[in-house]
């Protein structure tokens, strides 16, 4: 597909959503994102991941902040700009797989549907492993979407980048390697639908699979970060557990789903109306879409003889990763949204269609591609104009009055909370630490706060950068030694410690980092001998090393 001039509204639409949503570069820092940064720091200073700086997740995410710290500096505007960075081409890939699937308007709706939605949420879950991981995948997709309009030659070629985009999904999160079973399963669909060479293609696809998924294990084999990778996954799996029963994963579900209607609720409503349009409508299946006698224009859906079945099928494999991480956090539901807004595209279309015949105009099919009339453009405006509306309501309203100076930044990030998490709290503790320590020293923190590493330009004094693999049952005992054996040895200025931070479902107990600290017997001591309790800010304790 060659983006040719009836293709430029979309380019100028993916333009005005990444200007609208200029105001989530003011942002602060949630706790996942001070994590990925301040490991992401640590590999810029040499440090190996794991080895040196200890975290559950795959290490994709951390090389990718620290890219934005290499492009952009160190500071919080320059990870924000991640997003910013990413989503234009989440957004052309969404466009170039509504364009093959359904129609070009449907991959118009599709995109302004993924961009309001997607910036209007909130700082806890943009600039999240989960939803800078959808470019890799959307681009996937489209490849292996593409290929069915290709030359074998060239259809080989869409395969491989396929393959190689899926290997750098894996290093995201354990659990999308079922988005890579997705894709195997769409190329089976497409090879049987053609009556193409099935072994040739998977090969395509698996050397590029290979050429970055097992590339980067040689290099963190390379850099010695295996071993330890190896036993992250290992007790994760069992973090993962922790939840995975009806009773407490019911619980967390209930609550996500009120947080999703609430912020989806337009969303799910475009989406029933599409879905029941979308099971029903079924393509006409081809040989192959280059055939000389092939009666299918360009813009025609791929040869699996069905484009609502990929979209389905992607919808229903994004929703299954979700519900086997047993914790339905409110970013976990992201890889849904680029499968959402097609069927919302398409829900769309009806409603424009029904929209134009109100006004007299002969009733169209919804995913036809020759309707230009100007009054389908005045439709499509207004209604467009309508669910921007939403995105500058959402962004600006609530930056303007500190990007216009009415309000510092402490009072505005005052408004961004989540739970015990105040960001404005975290600011003032680095900006306290900042005046009292000099850049680049050590610092611990008992709780879960690591976006205060980053902020104060402080380093983890050890490689546990937040309390959760050591007061875990199921992580290795030894642990709590190592971690103060080198806090003897590093002797922070600072210690912080957290209180009412409480989070059974990461835990599995019911008590907050304060009083973990208590059972935490070598901790504690070592804490009482050589500190002394200097501050306290919100819900932070702040202990200074005695002279």
């Amino acid at each position: 597909m060659k983006l040719t001039r009836r293709h430029w509204p979309v380019l100028v639409l993916i333009a005005v959503i990444v200007l609208l949503a200029l105001p989530t570069l003011t942002y602060p820092l949630g706790r996942d994102q001070g994590e990925f940064a301040t490991i992401g720091r640590g590999l810029l200073q040499g440090r190996v991941p794991y080895r040196d700086l200890w975290n559950p997740k795959p290490p994709a995410v951390f090389y990718l902040y620290a890219g934005a710290m290499s492009l952009f500096g160190q500071s919080t505007t320059a990870l924000r700009a991640l997003d910013h960075l990413l989503v234009p081409g989440m957004l052309l890939g969404l466009y170039w797989i509504g364009v093959r699937l359904f129609s070009r308007w449907v991959g118009f709706w599709a995109v302004l549907l993924f961009g309001v939605f997607y910036f209007t949420e909130t700082f806890w879950t943009l600039t999240q492993n989960d939803g800078l991981v959808l470019l890799p995948m959307i681009l996937a997709l489209a490849c292996v979407i593409e290929s069915a309009y290709r030359s074998p030659h060239s259809a080989r070629l869409f395969l491989f980048i396929a393959g190689a985009l899926a290997g750098i999904v894996f290093w995201f999160k354990y659990p999308f390697v079922l988005f890579i079973a997705l894709l195997g399963v769409i190329i089976w669909l497409r090879t049987t639908h053609n009556r193409l060479p099935i072994i040739s293609y998977s090969l395509s696809a698996l050397f590029g699979l290979l050429t970055t998924g097992l590339g980067f294990a040689v290099y963190l084999l390379a850099l010695g970060a295996m071993p330890d990778l190896i036993e992250s996954a290992r007790v994760t799996s069992q973090y993962t557990s922790l939840t995975f029963n009806w009773a407490e994963f019911s619980t967390l579900l209930t609550t996500a789903l009120g947080f999703r209607w609430s912020h989806w609720g337009l969303l799910f409503v475009l989406v029933g109306i599409g879905f029941v349009q979308a099971a029903s409508y079924r393509l006409p299946t081809i040989s192959h879409p280059l055939s000389a006698s092939s009666p299918i224009p360009n813009h025609q859906p791929p040869a699996t003889g069905h484009g609502s079945l990929i979209t389905l099928l992607w919808l229903l494999t994004s929703l299954t990763i979700m519900l086997i991480q047993a914790k339905a956090y409110d970013y976990h539901w992201l890889p849904m949204l680029p499968q959402l807004a097609l069927l919302g595209g398409v829900g769309m279309e009806i409603i424009m269609a029904v929209g134009r015949r109100a006004v007299g105009r002969t009733a169209v099919r919804p995913y036809t591609e020759t309707d230009e009339a100007p009054t389908r453009w005045l439709f499509n405006g207004a209604v467009g104009s309508l669910l921007l509306t939403i995105l500058v309501a959402n962004l600006w309203g609530r930056a303007w009055p500190y990007l216009t100076g009415q309000v510092d930044q402490r009072t505005y990030y005052q408004g961004f909370q989540a739970g015990e998490f105040v960001a404005s709290e975290s600011l003032e503790v680095a900006e306290y630490l900042r005046a009292r320590v000099a850049p680049g020293d050590s610092l611990t923190i008992w709780g879960f706060r690591p976006e205060i590493y980053y902020l104060s330009g402080l380093n983890p004094a050890t490689r546990f950068i937040f309390q959760f693999p050591l007061v875990g049952s199921w992580y290795p005992a030894a642990w709590q030694q190592e971690h103060v054996d080198g806090l003897w040895a590093a002797m922070p200025p600072y210690v912080i410690v957290a209180q009412v931070d409480y989070m059974p479902w990461v835990t599995g107990i019911h008590e907050d980092s304060n009083t973990l600290l208590q059972r935490y017997t070598e901790l504690n001591n070592w804490l009482i001998a050589n500190y002394e309790r200097d501050a306290q800010i919100g819900n932070l304790f702040l202990w200074k090393r005695k002279s």
